[in-house]
């Protein structure tokens, strides 16, 4: 096991820190880390990324949460809704991304039906290729995670804490807020933690999709293989790999204030 780690993981890691602290010329140098964060183009690529990844986690767990509430019960259709809420997992990040591409074109099948079968808009919606589009593709791909998590946190809140707030008299909203939210804030927080290091990291979506939207992972790709600038992309790798870190380490300190709190 220690011998496929080392070949596996710790031989490319150490050999990405290496070449990130490794001048052009040779020798070690701190220069690709101060031309990345001296210039305006590698925050740009940094802060499209928080976007694209804040935004689809955003939107990802506004839509877990009323369909976590919702399969809590029994209904007609319960497990064809679970499993097209789990296909996104089962479908390969390409396969998916060319078929998102496909659907959501100017020619693609959406358009289509809003222009030509329903006639509600003149022109096709631009969603290909935009930021929108992107988080839009972002959704679909990596909301499965959070609703997982959601799901599990949901089914293990007792159905009579939830029926006692309804029988003192709260609304459904006020039992939402005050008894289910705060009971589900560790699922919410972990599956937020989930989705944005998917987003973040994401790499086959915003190739296909994102056009001239580089985020982190695609402007590696684009350094190492198109410009063969190994250094700035090592160096854009490490810092990538610092912020996932440093979100795993603050949620690990959430979880454990809120163990400790419990």
């Amino acid at each position: 096991m220690l011998l496929f780690l080392a070949v596996a993981f710790y031989y490319p890691l150490g050999f990405t820190l290496s070449e990130s602290f490794t001048a052009k010329s040779g020798g070690f140098s701190l220069a690709e880390y101060g031309a990345l964060l001296g210039s305006r183009r590698g925050w740009s690529v940094f802060g499209l990324t928080l976007v694209l990844a804040t935004g689809a986690t955003i939107l990802s767990l506004l839509l877990s949460l009323p369909l976590a509430l919702a399969l809590r019960r029994r209904f007609a259709g319960k497990a064809a809704l679970q499993f097209l809420m789990m296909l996104p997992i089962t479908i390969p990040s390409l396969v998916g991304a060319l078929g998102l591409l496909i659907l959501y074109d100017r020619t693609g099948w959406l358009n289509y039906f809003l222009v030509a079968v329903l006639h509600v808009i003149a022109q096709p919606i631009p969603i290909d290729y935009t930021i929108p589009g992107i988080i839009l593709f972002y959704v679909w791909m990596f909301f499965p995670y959070g609703g997982l998590v959601l799901m599990s946190g949901v089914g293990a809140i007792d159905p009579a804490v939830e029926e006692a707030g309804r029988v003192m008299g709260g609304s459904p909203g006020y039992v939402l807020r005050r008894v289910l939210l705060p009971l589900l804030r560790p699922s919410l927080v972990a599956g937020s933690v989930m989705v944005f290091l998917q987003c973040f990291g994401a790499f086959s979506v915003p190739l296909i999709a994102g056009c001239n939207h580089q985020p982190v992972a695609v402007r590696i790709h684009t350094l190492a293989t198109v410009f063969l600038d190994w250094p700035q992309a090592s160096a854009m790798a490490v810092i990538m790999g610092l912020v996932q870190v440093a979100l795993l380490l603050g949620y690990r300190a959430i979880d454990a204030r809120g163990r400790r709190t419990a």
